[in-house]
């Protein structure tokens, strides 16, 4: 019965631990990806201490990821960390981190959190921007219309 005892309890803890393994990762999908200045690390003292930092000028990416009930907006740690595009991506947050696992890579890439918002708010203000910059093209329309171009 003793010997036994071990194996029942890893059968009954075993379902529950890999259902809080699944559940910790979430989907997303990238929607919008554009070069931006790198961001410095939470500690700039140990980045000066340990050598290593970004050369100036140096661009970095960075993505809006859109989940079930959160936008993300999050930027890689260096120049060459790409994400594909328009494919649901699989990821889980650590330490004010994203972490995604690009296709078969070893690693998982991490990625700062430089915004979040809820989705809701996120689709009113792509509706508000998408309505004034329609508004601003068919203003500019308007007002090439009524240039005489044989004057």
């Amino acid at each position: 019965m003793q010997r036994s005892l071990p194996f029942v309890l890893l059968f009954c803890v075993l379902p529950v631990l890999l259902v809080a393994e699944n559940q910790s990762h979430q989907q997303g999908t990238i929607v919008r990806m554009r070069m931006t200045d790198c961001i410095s690390p939470q500690h700039p003292l140990m980045e000066a201490l340990s050598g290593a930092g970004h050369a100036a000028g140096e661009q970095c990416p960075e993505y809006v990821m859109v989940a079930d009930k959160v936008v993300y907006v999050i930027v890689g740690k260096t120049s060459d960390q790409l994400v594909p595009l328009a494919e649901t991506t699989r990821f889980h947050l650590q330490n004010n981190e994203v972490l995604i696992r690009v296709d078969d890579a070893r690693r998982e890439s991490h990625f700062r959190v430089k915004a979040m918002m809820l989705r809701p708010e996120w689709d009113r203000y792509e509706q508000t921007a998408e309505a004034e910059a329609s508004a601003a093209a068919r203003h500019h329309l308007e007002g090439a219309a009524m240039v005489d171009p044989h004057q």
